[in-house]
């Protein structure tokens, strides 16, 4: 008995040195998913697709939008795969297959990062009051304290 249980206990042990010598596994493991890796690779090239589209429908002003839009589709896309997983048991009924938030969360992420590329434009032009704001907020005049 005790031969067979120690011959087990080197099975898992062998599986799971296997299991971390494979660096998608790893990989996945650290990025928190936790289903098949080729559902979240062709989650990932549904999602790029999906941005690659929506860029085609509004172009960048600039190259640096075409970066900015990819790895927000990436960011986009993986945080829907991780929301997807933890999906509510009670609406399992409809629940899309992981693939597709991907797709929807990758074209999706286009106008996000417009959006986001827009707010930070609009702080950077006005960073100089913000800045004198935060300053006078954090560091009062000696001025306006004995008034």
């Amino acid at each position: 008995m005790k031969h067979t249980r120690n011959a087990k206990g080197a099975q898992v042990k062998d599986a799971a040195a296997a299991a971390t010598k494979d660096w998608l596994t790893l990989l996945f493991g650290g990025l928190g998913i936790s289903f098949a890796p080729y559902e979240w690779i062709g989650g990932m090239f549904l999602a790029l697709a999906g941005a690659s589209l929506a860029r085609h429908m509004e172009p960048e002003a600039d190259r640096r939008e075409l970066w900015a839009v990819m790895v927000a589709a990436f960011l986009v896309s993986h945080l829907a795969a991780l929301a997807w997983l933890n999906w509510p048991p009670a609406l399992d009924a409809a629940h899309p297959p992981v693939q597709a938030v991907m797709a929807v969360a990758g074209f999706a992420s286009r106008r996000l990062t417009r959006i986001t590329l827009r707010v930070l434009g609009l702080i950077e032009d006005r960073s100089d009051a913000i800045a004198e704001k935060v300053l006078e907020r954090v560091l009062p005049d000696d001025k306006a304290k004995g008034e």
